[in-house]
């Protein structure tokens, strides 16, 4: 999630935003890291991390993982949902990085090659997180019941 305002964003183009919530961990923590997001000047495409704006008003930032004509199917890094968002409500495209709130975190380019590497491996072992994520559920629950 993001708390920030769009109106910059269209005034200037970019916005450089602090992240809040824990659905892009690992890759992104709450409170400590930033974002560079730019307008989109192309289409989205999968992989991409973008900004929209849910039905209840709620800035998100989540990768896109495929589309279905004129819908993204996006999902949080840390989630195991996706979302039906339209074309028309993705506001941003992330660009740029930063982890850590010290003067030594480093910016992290969508362009890089160790990035890139991380979206391949994160989505690729994807069904295998979901099913540890399933069974941690199941025992949390037998543990509270």
């Amino acid at each position: 999630m993001i708390t920030t305002n769009l109106a910059e964003l269209e005034r200037s183009g970019f916005i450089l935003t602090t992240i809040k919530g824990t659905s892009m961990r690992p890759l992104l923590q709450s409170y400590t890291s930033q974002v560079m997001i730019e307008k989109p000047s192309e289409s989205p495409k999968p992989g991409d991390v973008v900004l929209y704006t849910r039905v209840d008003g709620a800035l998100v930032l989540h990768r896109i993982i495929s589309f279905d004509g004129d819908v993204a199917l996006i999902r949080g890094d840390n989630t195991y949902f996706l979302e039906r968002v339209p074309i028309s409500d993705i506001k941003g495209v992330a660009k740029s990085f930063w982890r850590g709130n010290s003067e030594s975190s480093r910016e992290i380019s969508v362009d890089s090659r160790p990035y890139k590497l991380y979206v391949r491996l994160w989505n690729l072992i994807y069904p295998l997180r979901k099913l540890l994520f399933g069974i941690k559920s199941k025992l949390r629950r037998k543990r509270h019941s």
